[in-house]
């Protein structure tokens, strides 16, 4: 993988340090050349409006099959979306829904599934659990198994967790749900474009995710995947006005289509570069490097996982006598570090996003910025 090449084509790393991907993706020339061609053929008027509107929509209509190749499903089982949140929504709304029903989730989910989970409870009278969230995938596991009973309805599950980037068993809880009649919906978005995704493999019900962090595409953009055999249980937001049978029947509006565009591009751009497997091996040699640098400074802890199965290359550290705020908002004013401060469980700490496209030299600035602080905080 030509690591200088792919960094010549994101413009955005001229710009300081850049170590937040699984906030905001950087997109390639090719992306943002994609929307930004879409739109002048609009402003330039060279085209009528009715026949640009038309290829935008030709274009949008190709996409739910190349989304589908790139991970594993059926193009009938993909509604693109806005975001991650509007994938819930389809989801959440769309099912039948008795007072009593419980849904479960984890004890570190992102405040918007979180929300709509929450919301969920205000409207239909359901139930939601908690799950606690174990590095060790067997345990988790259990708590799961421990936590069903008959009246749980659906799985509502980070595929990765947001802040410290925890990977969960999602074939094996697919399987255990499955085997109970109960459904399951997974965030997606710190999962999809960090590693390969096969979500017939997976075998879950319901995937929702966004395109503009790891597949590095814009905001505005997303999809939600529904099981073929899930599709009769899950009734559309609003009537259909040209109902195919397929996972779009769930679509709520007219999609931003010149942004599909950069979607497209986006996937084009990560197969081009080798694909999910080559870019999953770089940025997790990268990411093990870091946790092993990180571990030998004293006063520094790695909160994320270290177990193979459930680590990424979300690292998540804290440094002692420092609140997470404090040490993000030091890197960023200090050395140009982006990343963000971890705010849903204790410890506090500082999340980095290793993407194959980081730089050693990125992570060397890194590692000197957090020896720093930490020798400022008296840690020996």
């Amino acid at each position: 993988m030509d690591i200088a090449w792919i960094r010549g084509q994101i413009p955005g790393l001229k710009h300081g340090v850049y170590l937040n991907t699984a906030g905001i993706g950087l997109s390639p020339v090719s992306v943002n050349k994609a929307v930004a061609e879409g739109y002048q053929q609009l402003r330039s008027g060279s085209v009528s409006t009715s026949d640009w509107y038309t290829a935008m929509r030709a274009a949008e209509a190709e996409l739910p099959a190349r989304i589908a190749a790139f991970f594993g499903a059926e193009a009938g089982e993909i509604a693109l979306t806005m975001s991650t949140g509007e994938g819930y929504g389809m989801v959440l709304g769309g099912l039948r829904w008795q007072p009593g029903d419980e849904v479960l989730i984890t004890n570190e989910e992102h405040p918007v599934p979180l929300q709509a989970a929450q919301g969920l409870a205000d409207r239909e009278g359901a139930i939601v659990k908690v799950v606690e969230i174990d590095q060790d995938k067997d345990l988790f596991l259990h708590r799961v198994e421990q936590t069903i009973t008959p009246r749980t309805r659906l799985i509502c599950f980070s595929h990765v967790t947001t802040d410290w980037g925890t990977r969960l068993p999602a074939r094996e809880i697919c399987g255990l749900a499955r085997a109970r009649g109960i459904f399951t919906l997974w965030d997606g978005c710190q999962a999809v474009g960090q590693f390969p995704v096969d979500l017939h493999e997976i075998g879950g019900d319901f995937y929702a995710t966004n395109g503009y962090k790891w597949l590095l595409s814009p905001m505005g953009t997303g999809f939600l995947y529904v099981r073929k055999g899930a599709q009769q249980f899950l009734k559309p937001l609003r009537q259909p006005h040209a109902p195919d049978g397929t996972a779009r029947q769930y679509e709520t509006g007219t999609p931003a289509s010149v942004l599909y565009l950069g979607l497209g591009a986006g996937l084009d751009f990560l197969a081009g570069i080798g694909g999910p497997q080559p870019i999953a091996a770089e940025a997790g040699r990268k990411a093990e490097s870091l946790r092993e640098r990180l571990d030998a400074i004293p006063g520094v802890r790695i909160i994320g996982s270290r177990r193979a199965e459930t680590r990424t290359c979300i690292v998540a550290f804290s440094i002692e006598g420092m609140d997470g705020n404090e040490v993000s908002d030091a890197l960023r004013n200090r050395w140009q570090i982006a990343q963000r401060a971890t705010n849903i469980n204790a410890p506090s700490g500082v999340r980095i996003s290793v993407a194959f496209y980081t730089s050693d030299s990125e992570l060397d600035t890194l590692v000197e910025a957090v020896t720093t602080l930490a020798g400022e905080k008296g840690n020996p």
